[in-house]
């Protein structure tokens, strides 16, 4: 569960591509009672597609949220029999809803997925992620549950209830959910991130970093885990190393710094004033002059000052 910043998205060759392949399926539907000959036309318009794709000289594309948002304004075609296509369907678009943020949306579109197929784990877990959006984690937990509840080894879920538990400052409780997926499946990258952010709210750092090497060993590219080492060994001293990992994770790709203050504008929305300050300096040890970020941690630290429950900021 994570947020999704307003900022431009550049996206691979193959990740336009599955976009592409996705709207079609989504704007035209799947139907058993549907010729071979509609079919051979949409296979037709996929592979076309990949070809023009594949044939541009860029290595990417930006969006702009308008573009993407865009997008995910398309319909599904539900058939006039519901099937399991039909499920596949509503819960893509609920997905791609998340994607941009609108979760009250989303979750109507899961809602009306899980009328369907009470049993889909895709669509309880994606449901969850949007009321961790919202900030109303008891439902968020609870469509968790019914989630693992179906699958209890489904490490993403697991994970995804872990950070639920951190958000609330329960770092704790969000390990005990780390370390079960971790069990279940330890090649996934985000839950290693994530339990070192535990630590470092914990003040662990030297734990801490352990687990930001171990995201770093699977994705060398990891720039959160970059800026969560960096931080770390801020913490612990070591001013050149931490500059090392700042500067690093800037050059590797400065788009995620607004991930930053945003989670932290997030943080303090739900209450979280301390893990915001945080974030705010992380944010800050990347860009000094950030303005949003000053403004924003002298804020969270007047209202942990003032032990203010909640913000309507």
């Amino acid at each position: 569960m994570r947020n999704n910043t307003k900022t431009s998205k550049v996206w691979p060759k193959i990740d336009l591509l599955a976009i592409v392949i996705n709207y079609i399926l989504i704007k035209h539907g799947v139907d058993k009672h549907l010729n071979f000959d509609y079919y051979f036309v949409l296979l037709f318009a996929i592979l076309f597609s990949a070809v023009i794709i594949f044939s541009l000289p860029s290595k990417g594309f930006a969006f702009s949220p308008d573009v993407y948002s865009w997008y995910v304004s398309s319909e599904p075609t539900i058939s006039n029999t519901p099937s399991s296509n039909d499920t596949v369907a509503l819960t893509n678009k609920g997905i791609e809803l998340n994607k941009v943020g609108n979760y009250n949306e989303s979750i109507a579109y899961f809602d009306k997925a899980l009328t369907l197929d009470p049993n889909n784990v895709i669509a309880l877990n994606e449901k969850g992620n949007a009321y961790g959006g919202l900030g109303d984690y008891s439902k968020a937990i609870a469509s968790y549950n019914k989630a693992l509840a179906l699958e209890p080894k489904n490490a993403t879920i697991l994970d995804n209830k872990g950070v639920v538990f951190y958000h609330l400052g329960n770092y704790t409780e969000a390990i005990t959910y780390y370390d079960q997926a971790l069990s279940i499946d330890p090649t996934v990258v985000f839950t290693w991130y994530d339990k070192g952010n535990a630590l470092e709210a914990l003040e662990n750092y030297s734990s801490a970093i352990t687990y930001f090497d171990k995201a770093l060993t699977l994705d060398p590219n990891h720039v959160l885990a970059m800026i969560g080492k960096g931080y770390a060994l801020d913490k612990l001293g070591n001013n050149t190393g931490a500059v090392s990992y700042f500067d690093k994770a800037k050059e590797t790709d400065p788009r995620y710094i607004p991930d930053l203050t945003n989670k932290a504008n997030f943080l303090i929305k739900i209450g979280n004033y301390q893990l915001a300050i945080i974030y705010y300096d992380k944010a800050l040890a990347i860009d000094p002059k950030n303005s949003e970020a000053i403004k924003g941690r002298e804020h969270a630290q007047v209202l942990l000052n003032q032990g203010v429950s909640s913000s309507s900021w």
